[in-house]
């Protein structure tokens, strides 16, 4: 019965206990669940809500109940999901974990083995690019559009592109939602159109649903979405075979961490080592060239090589003669 009694705002009746209790193979009477129900709410922190027919619930401040107990496992995956995983989920999902969350918390801090309440102190996620401070984004909006996901609605928006003085309406039908670094898109289309836009959450300054389901394009498939490089910004129509000369302190690194399944590493006689695999023809793909610096050399295609030819001596012209005048 009481893995039944749900937590505010909802509530569950004594007749409805009971029917479920019966469906369940345990034939009761609803005076016998009325007794229960107010012999054992002190002990677990739930009460009625004082109306005829009596509404029953936990408080939002309850602790969670569970048989058997919270293990220390079960306690640091609860601990590791609030720390790492909070913002991909809706807020009525995190509302709902809290009580799990606290348990967690106090489940860590009592246990008397150390292993498992230190954990979260020795792990991290770390990326290796600049971290740049997240941009602010409206606690509504995101709520809103995590509801809209959630139930698949569509949305109507002001959003303020990159430029533009003043935000414009939008009707959005939502797809998914992702992260990139710190920045949250929402990945949609518009109107009654069918192509495939991002949307900067932070360039949304306000947001309501509408009692419209969402209509998506036929096929489409976030995840496959994204493997077709979505986010590192097409510069092709697809793939490119890149061939590339990496000094050796740099291309150890591939001996580990393939760039491609179907890579391949040969040593030089000057000791660099070629790299040859197919990769995606995207604006992400040069900017982490670049970021190797002197160290590598694209030799193929002739295309991409051209563009760094001309990105060096774009460079050289900048840093050659006299000084900048800026401080």
């Amino acid at each position: 019965m009481l893995k039944h009694i749900p937590r505010l705002p909802r509530k569950i009746t004594a007749v409805e206990l009971q029917t479920i209790l019966e469906d369940r193979g345990f034939p009761t009477t609803l005076r016998t669940v009325q007794r229960d129900l107010e012999k054992l709410g002190p002990s677990f922190q739930f009460d009625s809500d004082g109306c005829k027919p009596a509404g029953w619930a936990f408080s939002r401040e309850s602790n969670h109940f569970q048989l058997p107990g919270m293990d220390g496992p079960s306690a640091l995956v609860f601990q590791m999901v609030r720390l790492h995983l909070k913002p991909l989920l809706p807020e009525t999902c995190t509302e709902y974990l809290r009580p799990y969350f606290r348990q967690a918390d106090n489940v860590l801090t009592e246990m008397q083995i150390p292993f498992f309440s230190q954990w979260s102190h020795k792990v991290a996620v770390v990326s290796r690019g600049l971290s740049l401070q997240p941009p602010a984004i409206d606690s509504d909006v995101l709520s809103c559009v995590y509801q809209a996901l959630l139930y698949g609605q569509q949305l109507d928006i002001m959003y303020r592109r990159r430029g533009e003085d003043a935000p414009s309406g939008r009707r959005v039908h939502p797809l998914g939602l992702v992260m990139v670094d710190q920045n949250h898109y929402l990945v949609c289309t518009l109107w009654d159109y069918q192509d495939i836009k991002q949307v900067a959450l932070h360039r949304i300054s306000s947001a309501s649903l509408r009692d419209e389901s969402v209509r998506p394009p036929e096929g489409f498939d976030l995840q496959k979405y994204i493997a077709g490089g979505a986010f590192g910004y097409p510069v092709g129509d697809g793939k490119l075979h890149l061939k590339a000369l990496f000094d050796p302190d740099v291309a150890v690194q591939f001996d580990e961490s393939y760039l491609t399944p179907d890579q391949t590493l040969v040593e030089q006689e000057d000791g660099r080592v070629l790299l040859e695999a197919q990769v995606l023809d995207t604006a992400q793909l040069r900017w982490w060239l670049q970021g190797f610096g002197a160290r590598v050399e694209v030799i193929a295609p002739e295309s991409l090589r051209e563009e760094f030819r001309q990105l060096s001596r774009q460079l050289g012209e900048r840093y050659q003669g006299r000084a900048s005048s800026h401080p």
